[in-house]
C-alpha cells in the first residue's frame, strides 16, 4: 500500500465513523425530544382531564342544587382559575358563545374553533389549540360536558318526569336552569350537555421542556465530540501500532540483510563515531560487538597506509561523496588483510549528511587465486620449455649411454677405465630421471579416477619405501582412520606422490627419526574428503622456504632436481584434492593431503567431466 493511500485511508475512516455517530446520536436525540414534547402534551391533557371533572362535578351540583344561583357558578369558575397552571375556564354553548367565563368581560363574546364539536361525542376533547397570550403559552382543551349523562325522554315516548336521587329536582328542573345559564330554550330532544373550555398554562413544562431539549443536545454534542475524540485516538493508536510493527520488521529485514552480507560494513555517524558493524565485519577485524559501541572510527578501521585513510576521512569530513579503492586494513591480530574498499556518504531527506558508509571486501582469497593463476600460467611456460629441452636432451642421452656401455665392455673388469664408464653410465641415468621428471611436470598423465581405498594406497606406497627406513633407522607408524569412506582418485598416481612425500620424509631423517602416516576426517575440514597426513620429526623448514615449495626447480636437497613437489601438487589438484604443509624449524614437517570422498563426487559425473 503507498503513503498516500496509507494517509488518507485513516481520515476517511475517521470521517465515516464521525458521520454513524453523528446519524445515531442525531435519531437518539430526535426521539427523546419527541417524547419530552410528547410527555408535556399528555401531561397537560391529564391536567385538562381533572379539571374538566372537577369542574364538571361542580356544574352538575350547582344544577341541580336546591337553590339556584347562577352567581355561585361563575365564583366557583373564578376561584378554580386563580390557580398558577390554570390560565382561564369557560362554558360555552354549542354554537361557541361564552356563557359564564372566569373573567367576566369576556361573557357573550364567540371562542372559535368548535366547528368540529358534536356534543354527542363519546370522546372528552373535542377541540384543542395553542395562543400566545402575554408572552404566555395557552394551551385551550374544550370538552363536552354531559353533566347527567346521555338519559332523557325521547320524541317516541312522550313527556314523562324522573326523579334525581335524594330527593334533588328532577330533569326538567335542571333542563330549565341550563337553558337559563345558556340563554334558549332547550328542548326534550337535545342533550343537558355544555362546552367546557380550559386554558392551561404551559410556561412552566416549556421551560422543563426546553431545558431537557438544551441538555440532550449538550449530551449530544459531548457524546458525539468524545466518540470523536476516542475515535480518533484509536485510529492513532492503530496506526503508531501498524508503524511501529512495520519499522520493527523494516529494522529487523535491514539488519538481517546487513548481517548477511559477504562483504565488511562499517557505519560511522557525522561525528566519525561507529554506529554500525556487521558480522563479517567483525570476523575480519577481529572484533566482538562490545568492542564497537561509541568507538572512533580509528578504533575499529586501522589502515596500514596513511593514504588510505586520508582518503577515507576525506569522504567522512565531506570533501567527496563517495570513494572505491584498494587499500590493506589491519586487524586486532595486526594481520594485514588486503580489501576492495567503497566509502560514501549517507544524507537524510533534506540532502544533509548523516554519516557514512564503509565497505569492504576480503581480497585474500583473489589475491590467493590469482597468484595460483600466474603459478599456473608460469608453469604451464616452464612446462612447454621443459618438455623441447626433455626431447632435446634424451636423444643425445641415449647415445651418450649406448657409447659408455660399449666403451665398459672392451675395458678389462676391475680396471680405473671401467670405473669411468660406470660413473658416466650412472650419470647419464640420473639425466634421464631428471628429463622423466621434466616431461612428467610438462605433461601430467590424465587421471583414472575411481573408489578407492585411502587405507589401501597408502600400505602399497609404504611397501615401497620399507627397506629405506629400516636403512636409515626410521620407524614408521601407522594411525589409520576405521571406516573410512572411498576417495574418488586414481590409486597409481596418488600412489607415486604418497611415494615421494615418503621419500621426502625419509630423507629428512638421516640420523633416524619417526614417520607417521594417519588417515582420517580433519577437525575444520569439509566433510566430503578425506584427510592424508605423512609427519617426520626432522629438522623441519623454514618459514621462509614453505611458499616456495611447490615452486619448479626449487630444492634445498643437494642432487635434486626442485620438480618432486611440483609434480605431487599437480597431481593431487589434478585429483580433485589438495595438498598443504605446516613445520617448524627443529620440530618436523607434516604434510597434508585432502582427497574427495568418491560419495560426494559420483561416477557418472566424474566420467563426464573427464570427456
Amino acid at each position: 500500500m503507498s503513503l498516500k493511500r496509507t494517509t488518507y485511508l485513516p481520515i476517511a475512516s475517521i470521517v465515516i465513523v464521525i458521520v454513524i455517530l453523528a446519524v445515531l446520536f442525531g435519531i437518539s436525540s430526535f426521539r427523546d425530544i419527541e417524547r419530552g414534547r410528547q410527555q408535556v402534551s399528555d401531561v397537560l391533557d391529564r391536567q385538562a382531564r381533572l379539571v374538566a371533572a372537577s369542574v364538571g362535578a361542580g356544574v352538575r351540583a350547582s344544577l341541580v342544587a336546591p337553590h339556584w344561583d347562577r352567581a355561585r357558578l361563575a365564583f366557583m369558575l373564578e376561584e378554580a382559575a386563580a390557580d398558577d397552571d390554570i390560565a382561564h375556564l369557560a362554558i360555552l354553548d354549542v354554537d361557541g358563545r361564552i356563557v359564564e367565563h372566569s373573567d367576566p368581560s369576556l361573557v357573550g363574546r364567540t371562542w372559535t374553533g368548535l366547528d368540529s364539536i358534536d356534543p354527542t361525542a363519546p370522546g372528552p376533547h373535542v377541540a384543542r389549540r395553542i395562543i400566545e397570550r402575554g408572552g404566555r403559552t395557552i394551551h385551550e382543551f374544550a370538552v363536552v360536558l354531559l353533566p347527567f349523562g346521555r338519559r332523557g325522554p325521547g320524541p317516541a315516548s312522550g313527556p314523562r318526569r324522573r326523579r334525581m336521587p335524594h330527593g334533588l329536582p328532577d330533569l326538567d328542573v335542571a333542563r330549565e336552569r341550563l337553558s337559563e345559564l345558556l340563554g334558549r330554550e332547550l328542548t326534550p330532544e337535545e342533550p343537558l350537555g355544555i362546552v367546557l373550555v380550559v386554558g392551561l398554562d404551559s410556561t412552566d413544562l416549556d421551560a422543563a421542556f426546553l431545558a431537557s431539549r438544551n441538555h440532550t443536545f449538550a449530551m449530544s454534542g459531548i457524546l458525539l465530540l468524545v466518540g470523536a475524540v476516542a475515535t480518533y485516538f484509536l485510529f492513532l493508536v492503530a496506526n503508531y501500532r501498524s508503524v511501529r510493527t512495520a519499522l520493527a520488521n523494516m529494522r529487523s529485514y535491514t539488519t538481517n540483510v546487513i548481517e548477511s552480507m559477504g562483504s565488511g560494513l562499517v557505519s560511522v555517524d557525522p561525528d566519525a563515531r561507529v554506529v554500525t558493524v556487521n558480522s563479517r565485519a567483525r570476523s575480519l577485524l577481529g572484533l566482538s560487538s562490545h568492542d564497537i559501541a561509541g568507538k572512533s572510527v580509528d578504533d575499529v578501521l586501522s589502515f596500514d597506509a596513511d593514504a588510505a585513510r586520508a582518503a577515507v576521512y576525506g569522504v567522512m569530513s565531506g570533501a567527496s561523496d563517495a570513494l572505491e579503492t584498494e587499500a590493506t586494513i589491519v586487524g586486532r591480530d595486526g594481520a594485514a588483510i588486503p580489501v576492495a574498499l567503497a566509502v560514501s556518504s549517507m544524507r537524510d531527506e533534506e540532502g544533509e549528511r548523516s554519516g557514512t558508509v564503509v565497505i569492504f571486501q576480503d581480497l585474500r582469497e583473489i589475491e590467493a587465486l590469482k597468484e595460483e593463476v600466474e603459478r599456473e600460467r608460469h608453469l604451464a611456460s616452464l612446462g612447454r620449455l621443459a618438455a623441447g629441452v626433455a626431447h632435446e636432451v634424451r636423444n643425445p642421452l641415449s647415445s651418450l649411454k649406448g657409447f659408455a656401455q660399449f666403451l665398459r665392455s672392451k675395458f678389462a673388469p676391475g680396471s680405473e677405465e671401467e670405473r669411468y664408464a660406470d660413473i658416466m653410465i650412472e650419470e647419464v641415468e640420473r639425466l634421464d630421471r631428471v628429463v622423466q621428471e621434466l616431461l612428467d611436470f610438462a605433461k601430467p598423465a590424465r587421471p583414472d579416477r575411481r573408489a578407492s581405498g585411502t587405507n589401501d594406497i597408502i600400505e602399497e606406497a609404504l611397501a615401497l619405501v620399507t627397506d629405506d627406513a629400516l636403512y636409515k633407522n626410521v620407524t614408521i607408524v601407522r594411525e589409520f582412520g576405521e571406516g573410512l569412506p572411498p576417495v574418488f582418485v586414481d590409486p597409481d598416481q596418488i600412489k607415486q606422490a604418497l611415494l615421494n612425500v615418503l621419500l621426502n620424509a625419509i630423507e629428512a631423517m638421516p640420523d633416524g627419526g619417526t614417520l607417521t602416516v594417519a588417515t582420517g576426517v580433519e577437525d575444520g575440514a569439509p566433510a566430503d574428503c578425506v584427510t592424508l597426513a605423512v609427519a617426520d620429526t626432522g629438522s623441519g623448514i623454514a618459514p621462509g622456504e614453505i611458499e616456495k615449495l611447490y615452486e619448479p626447480f626449487y630444492t634445498t636437497k643437494s642432487g635434486g632436481t626442485g620438480l618432486g613437489l611440483t609434480v605431487v601438487s599437480r597431481v593431487v589438484e589434478q585429483n580433485g584434492g589438495h595438498i598443504g604443509v605446516s613445520s617448524a624449524a627443529g620440530e618436523g614437517t607434516t604434510f597434508s593431503l585432502r582427497l574427495p570422498v568418491a560419495a560426494a563426487r559420483p561416477t557418472a559425473e566424474s566420467a563426464g567431466e573427464e570427456s
